[in-house]
C-alpha cells in the first residue's frame, strides 16, 4: 500500500510520524509557515516540507489523502476573544481549496473542541457545509489523546471526509489498552521518571527557577499548583493553572505552548524540558527540535499526538483496503 498523502498545516510534524508509523502511507508534501517547524521536520522527517505561507501555496499534487489541522488559537476556549472573525479561522477555506486541487479519496482535519461551540455551533455548521460542497460525506468525533496511548488528556475534534463517489462509511477508532505501571491508562511516569537522558540532548535543558518560584515549588504537591502555596506567595494568575506540577500517577494536563512554565515535574523541584514535554507528546527521544527554547515548545505544544496520529492512522489505512 502506498498511499499518497499531503500534510497542511504540518509543524514539526506530530501527526505525519503517527501516519509514518503506521506504515502505508507515503507524504509527497508537507507545508508549514513556521520557518523553525519546518527546519525541525526537514532534520527529523525528510525534505518534502515546504516553507511558505498556505495562500501561496500552488501547483499542488494530486493525492490519495490529505492530513492537517488549521491554526486553532482563533477557536480555543482558552482565547477569551475567539472569534469567527479571526483570519486565523478563515485558513480552513485554504484547506478546502487544496482539497479541490489534489482531489484527494479522503481528508482528515484536526482540530479543539471548542471549534464546536464557536459562535453557538454555526461556525462547525458552516465549515462542514463548505467540505461537503466539495463532494465529501463528514464523520466528526471528539477523541481524547489519553484514550490512545498518550499519557495526556487532550481532546480534539476529528473531521473526516470521504469522497462521495467512494460510498464508504468511516470508523473511527476505538480506545486502546495501554500499558502503564499505574493503571489502566498511560500515565506521566511511564514516559519522564527513570529516563537516564543524554547529557549531549539539547532539548533536555532544563530552566533555572527565579528565588520566587523556588520557594512557591516547594509548597506543591504532585497534581497541586499555586493554590497550595501560602497566601503570601500567591500572584494573579489564575491559582489552579499557574505552576501545576504534573501527577505521575496521571494523564498530563493538554500541553500547550507556554514555555515549560506551566508544568512542574511530578518528583523534582523544577519545570519540565522540552524533551520531556515532547514525550509526553509521545514524540520518539531522538526528534531533535530546532529553534530556541520558546520555539521548540511553541512546535512541541502545537503538535498532535504521534500515538494519536497512529492510531487515527491504522482507521483511515482499513478505509483504503476497502478502496
Amino acid at each position: 500500500m502506498n498511499i499518497k498523502t499531503i500534510s497542511l498545516f504540518s509543524g514539526s510534524g506530530g501527526m505525519d510520524l503517527g501516519f509514518l508509523k503506521a506504515k502505508g502511507f507515503k507524504v509527497i508534501l508537507a507545508n508549514d509557515f513556521n520557518k523553525e517547524a519546518c527546519a525541525s521536520y526537514k532534520l527529523n522527517i525528510g525534505d518534502h516540507v515546504v516553507h511558505e505561507d498556505i495562500r501561496k501555496l500552488k501547483n499542488i499534487p494530486k493525492a490519495d489523502l490529505i492530513i492537517g489541522g488549521p491554526p486553532c488559537q482563533g477557536f480555543s476556549t482558552a482565547n477569551p476573544k475567539r472569534a469567527f472573525n479571526d483570519p486565523r479561522n478563515m485558513l480552513f477555506k485554504e484547506y478546502a481549496r487544496i482539497i479541490t486541487e489534489a482531489n484527494p479519496k479522503v481528508f482528515l482535519l484536526e482540530n479543539v473542541k471548542g471549534i464546536l461551540t464557536l459562535d453557538g455551533g454555526n461556525v462547525f455548521k458552516l465549515i462542514k457545509k463548505e467540505f461537503e460542497s466539495l463532494g465529501y460525506t463528514l464523520y466528526n468525533q471528539v477523541l481524547n489523546a489519553k484514550d490512545y496511548g498518550v499519557p495526556q488528556s487532550r481532546n480534539r475534534v476529528i473531521l473526516v471526509g470521504v469522497r462521495n463517489d467512494l460510498n464508504l462509511k468511516y470508523e473511527f477508532p476505538k480506545p486502546v489498552k495501554s500499558r502503564s505501571k499505574y493503571g489502566k491508562t498511560i500515565a506521566v511516569g511511564d514516559v519522564i521518571l527513570n529516563k537516564k537522558f543524554k547529557k549531549t540532548d539539547k532539548n533536555h535543558s532544563i530552566s533555572n527557577l527565579s528565588e520566587l518560584n523556588t520557594k512557591r515549588i516547594k509548597h506543591i504537591p504532585e497534581g497541586g499548583s499555586m493554590k497550595d502555596c501560602p497566601p503570601e506567595l500567591w500572584n494573579n494568575s489564575d491559582l489552579k493553572r499557574a505552576m501545576r506540577r504534573l501527577d505521575a500517577k496521571k494523564p498530563s494536563h493538554t500541553i500547550v505552548h507556554n514555555n515549560c512554565d506551566h508544568y512542574y515535574h511530578p518528583k523534582e523541584n523544577r519545570r519540565i524540558t522540552i524533551r520531556e514535554m515532547a514525550l509526553i507528546q509521545t514524540y520518539p527521544e531522538d526528534y531533535i527540535f530546532v529553534g530556541s527554547k520558546g520555539e521548540q515548545s511553541r512546535q512541541v505544544g502545537n503538535s498532535v499526538p504521534v500515538n494519536l496520529g497512529y492510531h487515527l492512522a491504522l482507521s483511515i489505512k482499513e478505509l483504503f483496503k476497502k478502496i
